[in-house]
């Protein structure tokens, strides 16, 4: 019995690598064969001149020259050639668009930059390819806000003398006070725009670097005048829908950036450290009800403490009430040692007791129960107050009190919680919050707590305020190590605190139910991102739109300067933004005496009375009005009234559902358009886009997330130029474009130096590739080119194609059909896991090794054969050409420069070349085509089978050297159950096989007899398809072609008959 031997036909990728490798200088020469002893070698090679190798001018190493030639050929060149030519030229009239969220200008890009930029250039390219959609793509730049204006202050810091000498801040750290107030607001608006503008320059090279088309030369930026004008007729609309209101309440507050953070803002710190304590508070007044029920167990009320849980114990300093739920039934806990009473939440006295042994040890349970709805009327005091006067505060019944942590008694400080407030609000309890900009305690500090005046709420206020608490004898334990979720702002990465400020507010509640009627006709890849966008905006009901900072667009309201009541009219904006759009906004900032050149005629008089606000509005703001910019340019254009949607696609990361995405929605349905001639009422209900696309982040090998404070990041330039100190290997910008291709994006994407390697060896495959497919197309003086006169007219003979020519043109066919429906789904990364097993397995493993005897040694003049196989490779390239362009434009414009100008159209880049791939279609749809398919799936398993005897033969017994030694013998009793779908002639079978000769006749299984007919005889039994056949490997009984090799000569170093004629002919 044989064993199981290694089998040429295994589909696995890491078989098509090593067949890669070894045959890729095989196609490229001749063919490879070891051992060629000294004196052979004249003869071998006698005739390798008269051999058709292929021939190109195609290099095996790109050019770094070229490469920016080909670059600039296949962006801007391609964008503008697109864009200057009429809808109608392409096959959907209609403009694709797909709407930039523009990058914030503070920095250097980033991997992620990349990866956002390139897929968006995948998804315009595949609109763009074959002439099927003209594309718009207007880069955008997201000017003002925070980090912007701190970038710039810091900038000057750095230029002080005075400062030089001093240790460096960190980056997130503020500038100092002293320097910054000595700038006025203009001033400090000049240095932010200034560093903005040279951003968007810096990062406009680097996007164009990774290969992106687009209108770079004319991008939307925030911070133009037309765009804050659009934003601020946003903002006139909601004024006129009652939607913006004024209200000191309880926000999210950076305190190291000093200003509000609306909720997308926020980072939630999942191992944030916080102290809590349990606190006493005793109780000093109690209702008719609670004190019958007290009388009843001989209880006296002063000797009762409220006890409470909080994880932030700095806001007891705000403390106005204590919020119970009036649906649970509550009880006292007993301390003997003390005669203290305890009032806890039934259901929690046993966690209450478990915090340590010494609780334990002093209190104990009691069976006396009190309902929530009798702690009504009841009031305690904060023993830390020294006024008696002010010291008095109530229970309050709250339904976010729950069962199930703490003790079923909340803390309550309406200034600095959102619960908090929205009780007050319902008790008319003021909003009360002693705490600065700066996170610091301010003098308005109740009598008790002035010490704490001037301490930061979060580091040395939350010691002090344990030690006053301490001292007041209202501590029970103390947690300094509890572990929790917090939020942080994003950008100084800092843990915010929830203080109640007077802000400006948009009021979601007329707008919900459109926004969510809005997202359910938009379209999500993944679709995970349709519950997390309609999950923001469900829960979500006010967005607090001012900041305090200087650098963005201002809210044009005025206020008294001795009532500081708000002057927010229709008429009072309207003008306002009018003369904006005259003096621009810096002129908001500028001081002035009187504010009536602003006002309208109806406030003029009062112009001295007013003051200009310098609030500015929140910079998601700034982003989601965007979409007015693409209104405008389709009214321009005349197509608004056709469209359904402002944008096609909108393509973020997946942090944008809180973000981008969110504010678009919301300022579209708020504003439904700022055309004032648009009628298109679909447009107007429509969120702003059709379809939104999501991709992840970037990981390290490891699988950390790439940081900056980590030190794991990859600059994106380095990947495309390499990095020797990161053993980053250089790729090119198809490299780092193939990379993110290959990726699923709608996950995290990992990236090391090894990822990398495996990038470039993959990219070097395709590069190989395509020369081969060239060298075979691009000979010159080729007779056989002429029959590609005229490539789209010409008719595929199908009786005249080889099998194994329509086997591969049939999964050609499929792999397109499927390319097709990727790129329609956005799967890029299926794309080149497919485009890789056919370019591996199909290619380089079976059609590239099976057609290279008749490709060389053919006489191409005559040959039928090769007139089939250069259609083949020229469907192929065709095909490559096709699928790749869209992610590899600097590989396939090289290519397109070489492609002989006979086989394709001569427009400028492959991208919009009219491709016809009928005959593939026409072929799949054929009897040929079908039966072809089911032909090979025998052929290859009788080649699987042949080639383990062949093993055994070459590596065990050491009797083979190469299978073209070697004639196959078929049982002839199984022609029809193994050829029968198709006409297979038995060279053509040899052909495939590798084998220099096939025959179909009987045998005898006689070991002695069969090795009459030469040196060895291998027998064996090979399962095909529902039978298994009977064969017999003996070596080849001619002798070897010194031109071809094969063993088919009837003399010894002489040429075999197919040969001869070449030569002859040659």
């Amino acid at each position: 019995m044989l064993r199981s031997c290694y089998s040429v036909r295994t589909r696995s990728s890491a078989l098509a690598k090593s067949l890669y490798q070894k045959q890729a200088s095989g196609w490229w020469s001749t063919r490879s064969y070891a051992s060629l002893k000294k004196d052979d070698e004249d003869i071998n090679h006698r005739y390798s001149k008269t051999l058709s190798l292929p021939e190109t001018t195609f290099p095996s190493r790109s050019s770094p020259e070229l490469n920016s030639e080909y670059l600039h050929t296949s962006t801007e060149e391609l964008y503008q050639y697109q864009s200057s030519k009429s809808p109608k030229a392409f096959k959907n009239e209609e403009l694709f668009v797909l709407h930039d969220g523009p990058p914030y200008a503070n920095g250097d890009l980033h991997l992620g930059h990349s990866i956002n930029k390139v897929l968006k250039d995948i998804v315009n390219r595949s609109r763009l390819l074959n002439n099927k959609q003209q594309v718009m793509y207007i880069p955008g730049f997201d000017c003002h806000g925070l980090p912007i204006e701190l970038k710039a202050l810091n900038s000057l810091k750095e230029q002080d003398p005075t400062k030089k000498s001093k240790k460096k801040s960190k980056k997130n750290k503020n500038v100092d006070e002293d320097l910054t107030t000595q700038l006025s607001a203009v001033e400090v608006r000049k240095m932010a725009k200034s560093h903005a503008l040279k951003t968007i320059v810096k990062q406009t090279e680097a996007f164009k670097k990774f290969g992106v088309m687009g209108e770079w030369e004319k991008p939307y930026r925030t911070l133009d005048k037309h765009f804050e004008l659009n934003q601020l007729k946003i903002f006139k609309k909601m004024i006129a829908q009652n939607m913006i209101k004024r209200q000191k309440k309880p926000v999210y507050w950076g305190c190291e950036t000093g200003t509000a953070l609306a909720e997308g803002e926020l980072e939630y710190n999942d191992k944030h450290r916080s102290t809590t304590a349990y606190l006493k508070f005793p109780i000093i007044e109690v209702n008719t009800e609670l004190s019958q029920l007290l009388k009843e167990h001989n209880i006296n009320p002063s000797n009762i403490s409220a006890l409470i849980w909080t994880s932030t114990p700095w806001t007891i300093a705000a403390n106005k009430a204590i919020c119970v739920n009036e649906k649970f039934d509550y009880t006292l806990l007993y301390s003997k040692e003390s005669g203290e009473y305890l009032l806890v939440l039934q259901d929690l006295q046993e966690s209450i007791l478990s915090l340590k042994p010494e609780i334990a040890q002093e209190f104990q349970k009691t069976d006396i129960i009190i309902p929530g709805s009798s702690l009504s009327k009841t009031f305690y005091e904060n023993p830390a107050i020294k006024n008696k006067e002010i010291n008095r505060f109530p229970i309050i019944h709250g339904t976010h009190v729950t069962n199930t942590a703490g003790t079923g008694l909340v803390h309550t400080a309406p200034g600095h919680g959102q619960d908090d407030y929205l009780v007050g609000l319902n008790h008319n309890i003021e909003i009360y919050s002693p705490v600065d900009d700066k996170g610091r305690y301010t003098s308005e500090l109740l009598p008790g707590f002035e010490e704490l005046a001037g301490l930061k709420v979060l580091k040395d206020g939350t010691s002090k305020m344990l030690e006053l608490l301490k001292n007041s004898g209202m501590v029970l334990d103390i947690n300094y190590n509890y572990i929790h979720s917090y939020p942080y702002d994003w950008r100084s990465k800092k843990p915010i605190v929830i203080r109640a400020t007077p802000q400006w507010f948009t009021d979601l509640s007329s707008i919900k139910n459109d926004a969510m009627k809005a997202i359910d006709k938009v379209k999500f890849h993944p679709e995970r991102g349709y519950n997390r966008l309609s999950s923001f905006i469900n829960t979500r009901n006010e967005w607090c739109i001012s900041r305090q900072r200087f650098w963005g667009v201002p809210i044009p309201v005025f206020y008294h300067k001795e009532t500081n009541a708000p002057l927010i009219t229709e008429e009072s904006i309207d003008y306002a933004i009018q003369k904006i759009g005259e003096f621009g906004t810096d002129a908001w900032f500028e001081e002035e005496e009187s504010v009536e050149r602003w006002l309208p005629e109806s406030y003029k008089s009062q112009g001295a009375q007013y003051q200009k606000g310098t609030d500015t509005i929140d910079v998601w703001f700034d982003s989601g009005s965007s979409w007015t910019i693409i209104e405008e340019i389709l009214q321009e254009k005349n197509i608004l009234a056709n469209r359904k949607f402002v944008a096609d696609i909108y393509l973020e990361g997946s942090d944008q559902h809180r973000g981008w995405f969110q504010s678009s929605l919301l300022t579209k349905m708020a504003a439904k358009t700022i055309i004032s001639s648009n009628e298109n009422k679909e447009i107007a209900s429509n969120a702003p886009y059709s379809t939104i696309i999501t991709h992840g982040f970037t990981l390290d090998a490891k699988g950390q997330k790439m940081s900056k404070s980590i030190g794991n990041t990859i600059d994106p330039i380095a990947v495309i130029n390499g990095d020797n100190k990161q053993q980053i290997p250089k790729i090119g910008v198809d490299g780092l474009r193939l990379w993110i291709a290959s990726s699923d994006y709608t996950s995290d994407l990992s990236l090391s130096p090894v990822i990398l390697k495996h990038v470039a060896d993959n990219l070097k495959k395709i590069r190989i590739t395509f020369r081969y497919l060239l060298g075979n197309l691009e000979t010159k003086n080729d007779s056989v080119l002429t029959m590609f006169s005229n490539p789209q007219d010409f008719e595929c003979d199908l009786q005249k194609l080889s099998n194994i020519d329509k086997y591969i043109l049939g999964k050609l066919h499929s792999l397109i059909k499927n390319v097709d429906s990727y790129n329609s789904t956005f799967q890029y990364n299926r794309i080149i896991q497919e485009l890789n097993y056919f370019m591996n397995i199909e290619l380089s493993a079976t059609y590239f090794n099976i057609i290279k005897d008749k490709l060389y040694a053919d006489d191409h003049s005559r040959s039928q054969s090769v007139k089939s196989i250069k259609f083949v490779l020229y469907e192929v390239l065709k095909g490559y050409l096709y699928i790749l362009s869209p992610i590899l434009p600097v590989i396939t414009q090289e290519v397109w420069s070489h492609v002989p100008k006979v086989l394709f159209s001569d427009v400028m880049s492959p991208l919009v070349h009219n491709y016809d791939f009928s005959n593939l279609e026409k072929l799949a749809a054929s009897k040929e085509g079908q039966s072809v398919e089911k032909l090979f799936e025998k052929v290859w398993q009788l080649r699987d089978g042949v080639q383990k005897v062949i093993e055994v033969g070459r590596k065990q017994d050491k009797l083979i050297k190469n299978s073209l030694e070697t004639n196959l013998i078929i049982d002839s009793k199984y022609i029809k159950d193994l050829i029968a779908e198709a006409s297979c002639s038995e060279e053509e079978l040899a052909d495939i096989l590798l084998v220099s000769e096939v025959r179909f006749e009987q045998f005898s299984k006689d070991q002695n007899e069969a090795k009459k007919e030469g040196n060895y005889a291998y027998f064996q039994n090979i399962p095909v398809g529902q039978t298994s056949v009977d064969v017999k490997i003996v070596n080849a009984s001619k002798f070897k072609c010194p031109r071809c090799w094969k063993f088919t000569s009837k003399v010894k170093e002489e040429l075999c008959g197919r040969c001869d004629d070449a030569v002859h002919q040659h």
